[in-house]
């Protein structure tokens, strides 16, 4: 995880070298999102990070995201999926 966020700071910086002033990480409650060490590095990086609770599914825009395109995208006969 640490080399992931690492790596992603420097394609983020190459990209806009402002980024950190308008983006913000959100994190699910995951060990190794709440960690010692990846808050750490995360502090060192100078990223704004939100951690979610755990199992807020609502609050985590990827998951959002995921069911949409399950139910819209690859589902034509509309069945049910499990989530909204």
């Amino acid at each position: 995880m640490i080399s992931f966020l690492s790596r992603l700071a420097v394609i983020l910086s190459t990209e806009d070298k402002d980024w950190r002033k308008n983006t913000v990480w959100q994190l699910d409650g995951a060990r190794y999102h709440t960690s010692a060490e990846t808050r750490k590095i995360m502090k060192q990086i100078g990223v704004n990070f939100v951690i979610s609770a755990p199992y807020s599914y609502d609050a985590a825009v990827v998951e959002l995201f995921l069911a949409y395109y399950k139910k819209v995208q690859t589902n034509p006969d509309n069945e049910r999926t499990g989530k909204k």
